[in-house]
């Protein structure tokens, strides 16, 4: 069962295999291997990806999309709803399409596991419950259910950047200062850049100095089945950009969606490399379900 369903979801990714290679664009790759063992089929998980839950609150269908006319009110409800329900299907894709490369886990194919979630009764954009847990566990053999939200994408959520915008404030000061023996001009000028930046972000995204700053902040969460237990959970952001553009012809590299695709690409990337890195194997899983919680 395991063998077949290993081959069913390497068929299942192809067509997405190109758009991995192509934008692939490591931030913080250095702190996980380059390339990841192959782990034997009998010890690798059976692992369910929901659809990924997307959280931040959109408006208006430009501030995720680059456009020339407006809108009617009834028809850009109708849009947002769709480019939302779009983006939790492309993360899925995505992250699993990353997670497939590691050569760690094996997956139910999305059409099946769609079925079960609807027979289940399971909410859109909710965490599922002990029972739903189990039940995919009793049905489809799931040892891990993976849940991913998309927390801010082209913007950041004002208590988040506010607490990293006062922490990276303070110590750059400090570094400014010290270098500069507490030049007053000096500090002024780098506290003037620093609010230029997250005003960017803050403020929906926009470039400073010609780069492109977009963030997405992703995080993900795996539950152990038998037990219910989470077992991982990460988040990753992507804020600006710089080569990976480059790789775009210069017609779509003003566009939002081009932006935020790769940084979405960018951060779940990441995310992959940490869950792949945590060495979730079969015989882990069943240490950490005779563990005491």
């Amino acid at each position: 069962m395991r063998t077949l369903l290993a081959n069913s979801c390497r068929n299942y990714l192809i067509p997405f295999s190109f758009l991995i290679g192509g934008l692939t664009i490591s931030g913080c790759s250095w702190l996980y291997p380059s390339s990841f063992p192959d782990l034997p089929v009998e010890e690798r998980p059976l692992v369910a990806v929901l659809p990924f839950i997307f959280d931040p609150e959109i408006q208006h269908l430009s501030s995720i999309k680059s456009m020339e006319d407006t809108l009617p009110e009834r028809e850009e409800i109708r849009q947002i709803d769709m480019a939302i329900q779009e983006l939790r299907q492309e993360a899925r894709w995505l992250f699993k399409s990353q997670l497939a490369t590691r050569h760690g886990f094996l997956f139910v194919p999305d059409k099946i596991l769609d079925q079960a979630i609807q027979a289940l009764g399971m909410k859109p954009n909710s965490l599922p419950t002990h029972q739903q847990l189990a039940e995919l566990r009793t049905q489809l053999g799931v040892d891990l259910v993976i849940v991913g939200s998309i927390l801010d994408f082209g913007k950041v959520r004002w208590q988040w950047l506010v607490a990293g915008a006062l922490a990276d404030l303070t110590a750059e000061t400090i570094a400014v200062g010290l270098a500069t023996s507490w030049n007053p001009p000096a500090i002024l000028a780098n506290a003037g850049l620093e609010v230029l930046v997250n005003s960017a972000l803050f403020l929906g995204g926009g470039y400073v100095f010609g780069v492109a700053f977009r963030p997405v902040r992703v995080e993900a969460q795996a539950f152990e089945t038998e037990t219910g237990q989470q077992v991982w959970k990460n988040t990753e952001v992507s804020i600006y950009l710089w080569g990976a553009l480059k790789r775009f012809p210069p017609e779509m590299r003003a566009k939002k969606e081009v932006q935020l695709y790769i940084n979405l690409n960018r951060a779940l990337e990441e995310l992959a490399n940490a869950l792949a890195g945590e060495g979730l194997t079969l015989m882990e899983l069943r240490k950490l379900r005779m563990s005491p919680s």
